[in-house]
């Protein structure tokens, strides 16, 4: 039997990527392993690997405890469940303090157990911002596996990703909707708070992908398509996977709405003018809300 595709959706941040896990988690032509973002490509350096490992553990521990309270209330079902998590976790925990010399336990962490299964996913946002040779490393583990990078609205994206920094960094004095505008207005008149742009800088990214995966295996697939019959239908093509009615129709952690100034909208748009101009040029047609906010600009 052929082993599974493995694919690696890279991102954008903010544009879909929780709900295609909950997706592809529910397929049935798909094994996706209980944690979705396991952060393995991006932890090489010492510190970083560090501090994923520190948020692991501590959900590691609630994993437990929430097992402990399923076991004493006599939830069979949820006991099993919460076994099967517990023991990803400490296989992905043991992949991440490994030597990695090769790559062997991050590969047994999402195969084992999954035969039969047509595709497993690492859906991981931050290794869009990962390098060449990284990436290339990535490609080389399997020949089985494919690239997924998902893109949103410019303008949307980056405003889903301010407020969800937002909500994380927010102190109980603190309210939401101006900590929010008050986090792009560093962006735009301070140049802080870079990461945002660069886990939205569509150009550089899709050009890089471009140079390390092959054609054939790198899908780039607009969110606001996601979740049309045909977009979806493109995205199990690549995968080669039967469609599927997903069960949730909407995108997740989208958080409670928040209004941008409108001081502030011209200027983040004239920011990323030239980013729906290149995927214009150099990927497709825009979707209607991606043309709406291109003419503003």
């Amino acid at each position: 039997m052929a082993p599974p595709t493995l694919l690696y959706c890279v991102g954008a941040t903010k544009a879909g990527t929780t709900w295609l896990y909950r997706y592809l988690h529910d397929h049935p032509e798909c094994a996706m392993p209980a944690v979705k973002e396991a952060h393995y490509w991006d932890t090489f350096d010492a510190d970083k690997r560090e501090k994923q490992l520190v948020a692991y553990r501590v959900r590691l521990r609630e994993m437990r405890e929430a097992k402990a309270d399923a076991t004493e209330a006599g939830r069979d079902w949820q006991v099993g469940n919460m076994d099967r998590r517990i023991n990803e976790m400490k296989a992905l925990i043991a992949a991440l303090e490994s030597d990695r010399a090769d790559d062997s336990a991050y590969a047994a962490w999402l195969m084992d157990g999954r035969d039969g299964a047509k595709v497993v996913a690492d859906i991981t946002p931050n290794y869009a911002t990962l390098s060449d040779d990284d990436l290339a490393r990535m490609r080389d583990l399997s020949p089985a596996t494919k690239f997924l990078y998902l893109i949103r609205d410019p303008l949307d994206r980056l405003w889903s990703h301010i407020r969800m920094q937002a909500r994380r960094q927010r102190q109980p004095h603190e309210q939401y909707e101006k900590k929010s505008n008050n986090i792009l207005y560093r962006i735009l008149n301070r140049g802080q708070e870079t990461h945002i742009l660069e886990r939205g800088d569509y150009p550089k990214i899709i050009r890089k992908l471009r140079r390390v995966i092959p054609q054939e295996r790198l899908l780039i697939q607009f969110a606001e398509d996601l979740f049309t019959p045909e977009g979806l239908a493109r995205v199990c093509a690549f995968l080669g996977i039967a469609p599927v009615k997903p069960e949730v129709a909407r995108a997740a952690n989208e958080g409670p709405e928040v209004v941008m100034l409108d001081k502030l909208r011209p200027r983040a748009l004239g920011l990323l003018n030239a980013h729906y101009e290149w995927v214009a040029r150099n990927v497709g047609p825009l979707p209607q809300r991606w043309q709406d906010n291109l003419a503003r600009a």
